[in-house]
């Protein structure tokens, strides 16, 4: 059965290109969403990087901004397209700058071995070791944000409005970038059609994609499939609220985590770690 890759991207054709080319197998197949707010040019530049490939395909685009709801639209949009294609075993969503750390066979070996199971990291809300400045979660769901002020400011939030949770809920978050079983694809993709207002309560979510798909997810008849693990490498150490970008220094790391991917990377910092990576085996 086949592995779908959800992949969201906005800049670097090469970049996205290669990631491609290295995951590209028969038993692969490739949905590519990229922000509406790329330019035309390089949103072209994207598709020949990628190239005419018979089993991508190029998902509808969603002007998408940081920590706002838009993130969740441009992944709902692209497990809609997953859902209604031909099944397969695993969706693993991805970011352009991520790149596998293991061999595509493996990756595609550890998914056939994992039927039914889900990886996502997630913790129930609030939780006193994540996100301390907001009272473990809580502020990000509370009060209402909005996602266009708050791309400029990313502080701004209205006390007055806050809000209670969608009833029958437990808030649950973890990190945004995870692997999903075909069962969780498509429930997901009809629970969007059918709690609207739970997604509307999400519109207002602070850096809703690290909470929208954990709660769905884990209020679910599929909680029990879902491992509290995601199968990324990730270095938070530095702080803030955006991972190191990795380089060859960061390689031994990588390897040794034993992680199927890693993120983030930027060619233009560093493009050995890459080269690296496609020679291991």
């Amino acid at each position: 059965m086949k592995i779908a890759y959800l992949i969201r991207a906005h800049y670097a054709p090469a970049q996205l290109g290669r990631l491609v080319d290295r995951l590209d197998s028969e038993n692969a197949a490739f949905f590519i969403h990229i922000s509406a707010r790329t330019s035309g040019g390089t949103h072209s530049k994207m598709q020949q990087a990628v190239g005419e490939r018979a089993n991508v395909q190029w998902v509808e685009r969603v002007a998408t901004y940081y920590a706002g709801f838009s993130l969740v639209q441009s992944t709902i949009v692209g497990l809609q397209a997953i859902a209604a294609a031909e099944p397969t075993s695993h969706t693993v969503i991805l970011s352009g700058q991520d790149y596998p750390a293991r061999p595509t066979p493996e990756i595609e070996k550890f998914f056939q071995q994992q039927q039914g199971k889900s990886f996502v990291e997630h913790f129930a809300l609030p939780v006193s070791d994540k996100w301390p400045s907001e009272h473990g979660g809580l502020d990000r769901i509370r009060y209402r944000y909005f996602e266009r002020i708050n791309y400029k400011t990313r502080t701004l939030r209205l006390p007055i409005l806050r809000r209670r949770f969608p009833p029958g809920l437990q808030p649950y978050g973890g990190g945004a970038w995870c692997a999903l079983s075909h069962d969780a694809v498509r429930y997901i993709a009809s629970f969007v059609d059918q709690k609207p207002d739970v997604v509307g309560f999400f519109r207002h979510v602070k850096i809703p994609d690290e909470i929208f798909m954990h709660t769905v997810l884990l209020n679910s008849p599929l909680r029990d499939t879902v491992v509290g693990d995601d199968v990324h490498y990730i270095d938070w150490s530095h702080g803030g609220a955006h991972p190191k970008t990795l380089g060859t220094e960061d390689y031994d790391r990588i390897v040794e985590s034993g992680k199927l991917f890693a993120r983030k990377f930027d060619v233009r910092y560093d493009s050995t770690i890459l080269d690296l990576l496609d020679a291991h085996r």
